[in-house]
């Protein structure tokens, strides 16, 4: 998964008529080709005495429903054994309706999200550890493939959090940015895709209360799989080699 400022909306159990377009599965908006069941992303850094795969990073494991929709992803860090675990939980058409994640096993967040019966997502809520609401999201837009395009995150208290904005290159996800209460950027991203609609190139911006930093990553691609999809990456950060992807799919 790449660098995105989606955000993730919940459900009251709400069932969508059958007027509701399908949502793009994620196995497509995530480029993969083929019957994708699972893929895991082992993340090394490079050795910058001698250019070679250092020590892992970290270790994503993405799983998929029959559908092609993603159903669990966990991300384990290396550096201090953190393991973060989100599972996601679909209506019908595909729709996400909510998300619960963990770390190492105990509850660190969710969210629920509300579909109408078009396939409109029209609100969510977020959840701390303890089941403790702390951001509701409205103005919730999205486009024909039902990913979200824009929405607005509010305090407990209905006073304006945050506004982002997602664009997308027909399904695929080309960057997009966060704004803060007082509508000053706080992140924003712009992704070139290939010509096999994978990310090139992202260039970033983060922007805090004293500074504002950008980052340029840029994505090479050296092995495909026999049903094309790669299974071996090198990134570059602001032009120096930073990182190997190794990636395992397992098909149905």
């Amino acid at each position: 998964m790449y660098a995105a400022i989606a955000v993730t909306v919940i459900s009251c159990n709400q069932k969508p008529s059958s007027s509701a377009v399908t949502a793009v599965p994620d196995i497509t908006a995530e480029n993969l080709k083929g019957k994708v069941q699972q893929v895991e992303t082992n993340t090394y850094l490079i050795d910058s005495a001698t250019g070679q795969k250092g020590k892992l990073e970290s270790t994503n494991v993405e799983k998929y429903d029959d559908s092609g929709y993603t159903v669990y992803y966990s991300t384990y860090t290396a550096q201090d054994s953190v393991t973060m675990l989100t599972t996601y939980e679909h209506d019908a058409n595909g729709y996400l309706t909510t998300e619960t994640t963990t770390k190492n096993g105990k509850p660190s967040s969710s969210m629920k999200i509300t579909v109408d019966n078009t396939g409109k997502y029209t609100a969510a809520v977020s959840y701390d550890s303890t089941g403790k609401q702390d951001t509701y999201y409205d103005s919730i837009a999205s486009n024909n493939y039902g990913e979200v395009l824009s929405g607005r995150g509010h305090h407990t208290d209905s006073s304006l959090k945050m506004t982002f904005i997602n664009n997308f290159d027909s399904v695929y996800y080309v960057g997009g940015e966060s704004k803060d209460s007082l509508g000053k950027l706080t992140y924003s991203s712009d992704v070139k895709l290939n010509d096999k609609k994978d990310p090139q190139q992202m260039d970033e911006t983060t922007v805090t209360k004293d500074s504002s930093t950008k980052k340029t990553t840029v994505y090479t691609y050296n092995t495909s799989d026999n049903n094309g999809n790669w299974i071996l990456q090198t990134i570059t950060e602001n032009g120096k080699p930073k990182k190997i992807v190794e990636r395992s799919i397992t098909y149905n």
